[in-house]
C-alpha cells in the first residue's frame, strides 16, 4: 500500500487530464515500475510486511502446525516435551480410558453403539502407535528423555540452502559458461524433441523476463535505500503484521456490523429511487450486494464524484437504455489481463456525461479500516468482473488433483501430462462458462467436500493404469505440502479478488472451502450415520467405486474425531505445550473462538444477501441466486455449529487437523486483503502453485 494514494475529481473538463495522469500514478507501482523518491524516514514508518512474505510464512506455519499437530505423536499422546517412558505410559493409560472398547461403556455410563465403538478403537490404535514410535525413539536415542520436536523443519531448511550454496560456489566461470554452452547446443540442434525445445524456450524467455525486472527494480531503489527498506523491514515489519493478523478478524465484523446499522437507516432514504428506477444497479451501503458495508465516507469515490453526478439527477427521468457495444474476446482478455497486473481496477466505472477514458482509477486506501470497509456504487458488477478474472486459475488449480483420475475413468489411460495441461487449460479457458460469483464458492465448498475422497498422485494413476492382471486403485490421502499449497492458494484468490473488485469485505474463498470439509466431517457424524438413508447411499457409493476397482483406504480414520466423551479425557497438541490443565482448555477455547470469526462473518454475509435475494424473487435469474446464497449459508451455518462442538484439546483426525489449517487460512485471506498483491510476483506464484501441488 506504499505511494498510493486517493484521486481527487477535478472541476473542470480541462483538468481532466492532468487528474487522469494522478490517479494512474496512485494505482501504486507494480513488480517492474520505477519505485517512487521516497525519503528515507518513510522506510520507518508503522507498515506490515510485503504480501509475499506473509505468503511465504504460511506455508512455512503451515507446514510446521502440519509436523507438531498431525504428525507429532506427542500430540497424538498430549505429552509435554521432553518425554519419558514413565510420561508415555501416563499419557497412554489416560487416553486408554475413553478410547478403549472395553472402558467406553464405564466412560459413556450405557452401551455405546458400533459407531461409537469404531470411533474409539481407531482413536486408541492411532494412541498405540504413538506410543509405539516415542518408544522406539528413546530407546534408539539411549537417554531417559527425547525431545518432541527439535526444530526438524528449520533444521532441513538450512541444511538444504546451505547444500544448494555450497554447490553453487563450488563452480567457476568456466562452468556456467560450459552449461550454458550446452543449453545452447542442445536448443539449436533439438536433442530434446521438437516440443521440449520450444517448451524450453518458453520456461527460459520467462525466467529472464523476471530476472531482468526484478535487477531493474533492485537497480532504481539503489544500494542504500534497498539497504535500509530491508533492515526496517525485518525489524519493524513483523510487528503490525501479527497485529493485524490477530485482530483484523474482529475489525471486519465490526465493519459489518457498521453497515447493517447504516443500511437500516439509508434503506428508507433509497425505497423511493428504487421504485423509480428498478434497473438500477446502484445500491445502498447497507444492502445485501455491498458485502463490504462502507458508508459513503469510506468509499474511493472522492466528493468529487458525487459533484460530477449531481447534474444528472437534474435531467428528467427517461425511460431510456442505451445500446451498449458488445465486447470482443480481444477486449476481455485485455481487461482481465489489465486488473490481474493491477493496471485498472473493477472499481472503475465511466463517469455520467464523460469518456470511457476519462476515468478515475481507484487506488487502495492507506489504512486498514478504509481498506476494509472499502466498497463502490457498483459492487455487483465489479464482483462479478472480479469473478470473471479470477475464474481460469481457480478451475485449474482445484481440477488438477483429480484431472488424472478423471481421465482414467474416461478413458481407460492417462495421457503426457504437457499435452493433457494444454488441452484442459485450453477448455477451461474457452469453453467453461463464466460462473458468478455465489457459483464460485459452491465450487470451493464442493472441492473441500470431496478433498479427501478424489485425492491421489499422477503417479498413483499411471501405476495403476500400467499394472498387469486384477486392476484396483486405491484412494488413501494423507496431509501433505500439497495441502499446505491448497489452503495458501484460497487465501491468494481472495486478496486477488479483493484487489480487483475494490471490495475489501467480501465473504473468504478459504471459508467456502473450509464449509465443505465441515460437511465432510458432520455426513461422518455418529449421529449422521446412524440414519438409515445416510447408510444406504454409502454403501451404494462404496459399491460402485467397487464396481470401477476404486477402494477408499483409512476413509474412517481420516474423519475421526473427539468428542461427546470419546477420546476428549487426553491428548492433543494444547495438551503438548502446556500441560494436562486448565491452560489447556482455555488456550483451546480461545483459539476455536478466534478461529470462529471469519466463517462466522461469511455466514452472515451470506444470511445478509439471502434475504435480499428473497424480496427480488419473481424477477429474472433471482431464483438461482436465491437458491445458491441459501446454500452458502446453510453450510457456513453447519461450519459454525460443527467448530462450537469441535474438540482442539484432544486428538483428531488428519481431516480435522486439514480444517483448522483451512480455518488459519480465512484469517490469513484476511490479512492477505488489504494488500494489493496483484503484479508479476502473484503470478509467479500462481505458476509455482500449480507446478507442486
Amino acid at each position: 500500500m506504499d505511494g498510493e494514494r486517493q484521486s481527487a475529481l477535478p472541476d473542470s473538463d480541462s483538468e481532466q487530464p492532468e487528474a487522469l495522469k494522478q490517479a494512474q500514478q496512485a494505482a501504486g507501482p507494480t513488480f517492474a515500475q520505477v519505485v517512487p523518491e521516497v525519503s528515507i524516514r518513510s522506510y520507518f514508518r508503522w507498515r506490515p510486511l510485503p504480501w509475499w512474505v506473509c505468503f511465504l510464512s504460511g506455508l512455512f506455519l503451515l507446514t510446521k502446525l502440519q509436523l507438531v499437530t498431525n504428525d507429532s505423536p506427542c500430540a497424538v499422546l498430549g505429552t509435554q516435551s521432553p518425554v519419558s517412558m514413565s510420561d508415555i505410559k501416563r499419557a497412554f493409560r489416560t487416553l486408554s480410558m475413553c478410547t478403549h472398547p472395553d472402558r467406553l461403556r464405564g466412560r459413556l455410563k450405557r452401551q455405546p453403539s458400533q459407531a461409537e465403538s469404531r470411533r474409539g478403537e481407531i482413536i486408541f490404535n492411532r494412541a498405540s502407535a504413538a506410543k509405539d514410535a516415542l518408544t522406539k525413539i528413546i530407546k534408539e536415542s539411549g537417554g531417559s528423555k527425547v525431545a518432541c520436536y527439535q526444530g526438524e523443519l528449520e533444521l532441513a531448511l538450512l541444511t538444504f540452502f546451505a547444500q544448494a550454496g555450497r554447490a553453487l560456489s563450488s563452480l567457476g566461470i568456466g562452468d556456467y559458461l560450459t552449461l550454458a554452452k550446452d543449453i545452447a547446443w542442445n536448443l539449436i540442434t533439438l536433442e530434446s524433441g521438437f516440443f521440449n525445445t520450444i517448451l524450453s524456450l518458453l520456461w527460459l524467455a520467462f525466467f529472464f523476463r523476471i530476472v531482468k525486472q526484478f535487477l531493474l527494480y533492485l537497480w532504481r531503489m539503489g544500494i542504500i535505500r534497498g539497504t535500509v527498506a530491508i533492515v526496517t523491514t525485518v525489524i519493524i515489519g513483523p510487528i503490525p503484521t501479527i497485529v493485524y493478523f490477530i485482530f483484523l478478524p474482529i475489525i471486519r465484523l465490526l465493519v459489518f456490523a457498521k453497515a447493517c446499522c447504516e443500511g437500516k437507516k439509508s434503506e428508507a432514504d433509497h425505497k423511493n429511487d428504487d421504485v423509480q428506477n428498478p434497473d438500477s444497479t446502484v445500491q445502498s451501503a447497507g444492502s445485501d450486494d455491498t458485502a463490504s458495508g462502507a458508508n459513503s465516507s469510506n468509499v474511493t469515490y472522492t466528493a468529487g464524484l458525487a459533484a460530477a453526478k449531481a447534474p444528472a439527477k437534474e435531467l428528467p427521468t427517461r425511460n431510456l437504455r442505451q445500446r451498449k457495444k458488445k465486447e470482443t474476446d480481444e477486449e476481455k482478455e485485455k481487461k482481465q489481463k489489465e486488473l490481474l497486473t493491477g493496471t485498472t481496477t473493477a472499481a472503475e466505472a465511466p463517469l455520467p456525461n464523460q469518456d470511457q477514458a476519462q476515468q478515475i482509477l481507484a487506488a487502495m486506501p492507506d489504512t486498514v479500516w478504509k481498506t476494509v470497509a472499502w466498497t463502490h456504487r457498483e459492487p455487483v458488477k465489479a464482483r462479478q468482473a472480479a469473478a470473471t478474472v479470477v475464474q481460469f486459475d481457480l478451475l485449474l488449480v482445484l481440477t488438477k488433483p483429480v484431472i488424472p483420475l478423471f481421465m482414467l475413468v474416461a478413458l481407460g489411460q492417462v495421457w503426457n501430462g504437457l499435452f493433457s495441461s494444454l488441452i484442459i487449460g485450453h477448455a477451461l479457458r474457452r469453453w467453461v462458462p463464466q460462473m458468478s460469483h455465489e457459483a464460485q464458492h459452491l465450487l470451493c465448498s464442493f472441492f473441500g467436500a470431496v478433498h479427501t475422497l478424489l485425492s491421489c498422485s499422477p503417479q498413483q494413476v499411471e501405476d495403476y493404469a500400467n499394472r498387469d492382471g486384477r486392476k484396483v486403485l486405491h484412494l488413501a490421502w494423507a496431509w501433505s505440502f500439497k495441502d499446505v499449497l491448497s489452503v495458501m492458494n484460497m487465501t491468494l484468490l481472495g486478496a486477488t479478488v479483493t484487489a480487483c473488485a475494490a471490495l475489501g469485505n467480501e465473504p473468504s474463498y478459504a471459508a467456502s472451502f473450509a464449509a465443505g470439509i465441515a460437511l465432510r466431517i458432520a455426513i461422518a457424524q455418529d449421529s449422521f450415520r446412524g440414519l438409515s438413508l445416510v447408510k444406504s447411499a454409502g454403501l451404494w457409493v462404496e459399491a460402485s467405486l467397487r464396481d470401477m476397482n476404486v477402494v477408499l483406504d483409512a476413509a474412517e480414520e481420516v474423519v475421526t474425531y473427539s468428542g461427546d466423551g470419546i477420546g476428549d479425557c487426553g491428548g492433543g497438541p494444547f495438551r503438548m505445550l502446556f500441560g494436562d490443565g486448565p491452560q489447556a482448555r482455555w488456550a483451546a477455547f480461545f483459539l476455536k473462538a478466534w478461529l470462529m470469526l471469519m466463517p462466522l462473518l461469511a455466514t452472515l454475509h451470506w444470511l445478509q444477501r439471502t434475504l435480499h435475494a428473497g424480496k427480488n424473487l419473481g424477477k429474472k435469474w433471482k431464483m438461482l441466486r436465491f437458491v445458491q446464497r441459501l446454500i452458502l449459508f446453510v453450510l457456513g451455518l453447519i461450519q459454525c455449529c460443527l467448530l462450537g462442538n469441535l474438540e482442539l484439546n484432544a486428538s483428531n483426525g488428519a481431516l480435522g487437523n486439514f480444517w483448522v489449517a483451512m480455518l488459519f487460512g480465512c484469517v490469513g485471506e484476511s490479512l492477505l486483503s488489504i494488500y494489493d498483491i496483484r503484479g508479476q510476483v502473484r503470478q509467479i506464484i500462481v505458476l509455482v502453485i500449480f507446478l507442486f501441488i
